[in-house]
């Protein structure tokens, strides 16, 4: 048994790995852990943390990491290791600086491709939206990054002084009769056509027609609205995770 540890931005996935099988999950705000990190002691997989023989953390939150890490050396003999530093990511990087770009986008590519074994488009809709592009051999090409639907409401909350934080799901209708509504309908229907006509952007660049599907916080809503994303995968990241390791446990048997 391993763990998968996905710190995000908001959210910590933790994924319990048995005989490769994904088994459960378990999840955890990081703005909670930063408040009360004991917080992590209180979800199920901290009473199997014992029976753990490795965990792999991939993450794009260094302070919410260094407490993740505290707490797991203060219980278990075994160091975690970083996908991206200790453990090397098995997809070409086709962009100009690919030691900066994000290793939660190069995961879920990694396990992008494992699934569709063709040219893909992966939308991520977490606290940020990216939208990246893999090749039929498997490589990552790049993409965009977007205000995530929490953000642009906190944005036009922080930066505005009258307009309320509001939580965002889907409006009854798109011309809002209250500052509530316009709110809800401009930064739901905003969203969904700009993921909608990204897409339309990257097949035109792409001069083809890629399998698109989705991942993120936000998925499950957002592609009820898009109907070129085909598929929403939850656990993506931590499906990549597990990609990562296997191969670098394979790449250590060999030599």
């Amino acid at each position: 048994m391993w763990l998968a540890i996905d710190i995000g931005n908001t959210n910590i996935h933790i994924g319990i790995f048995k005989e490769d099988v994904l088994s459960s999950t378990y999840s955890v705000t990081t703005e909670s852990l930063s408040l009360h990190p004991e917080q992590l002691s209180k979800i199920p997989v901290a009473n199997i943390l014992h029976k753990a023989t490795a965990v792999i953390i991939s993450s794009v939150n260094p302070q919410t990491t260094a407490l993740v890490v505290e707490y797991i050396q203060s219980r278990l003999l075994i160091k975690p290791q970083h996908i991206g530093k200790d453990i090397p990511l098995p997809i070409p990087i086709l962009t100009e600086n690919p030691e900066r770009v994000g290793v939660d986008r190069l995961v879920n590519a990694l396990a992008a491709f494992e699934r569709i074994k063709n040219w893909a488009i992966v939308v991520d809709a977490g606290t940020a939206i990216t939208i990246d592009a893999i090749n039929d051999t498997g490589a990552f090409l790049g993409g965009v990054i977007a205000p995530g639907i929490n953000m642009a409401s906190k944005s036009l909350h922080n930066f505005t002084a009258l307009l309320p934080e509001v939580s965002i799901n889907k409006p009854a209708h798109v011309i809002g009769k209250s500052t509530v509504d316009a709110i809800k309908s401009g930064i739901y229907w905003g969203t969904a056509g700009m993921i909608t006509h990204l897409i339309t952007l990257f097949c035109n660049e792409l001069e083809c027609q890629p399998t698109v599907i989705a991942t993120g916080g936000n998925a499950e809503m957002l592609a009820k609205e898009i109907p070129r994303i085909s598929d929403v995968f939850p656990y993506l990241t931590l499906e990549g995770i597990q990609i990562a390791y296997k191969a670098h446990l394979a790449s250590n048997t060999q030599r």
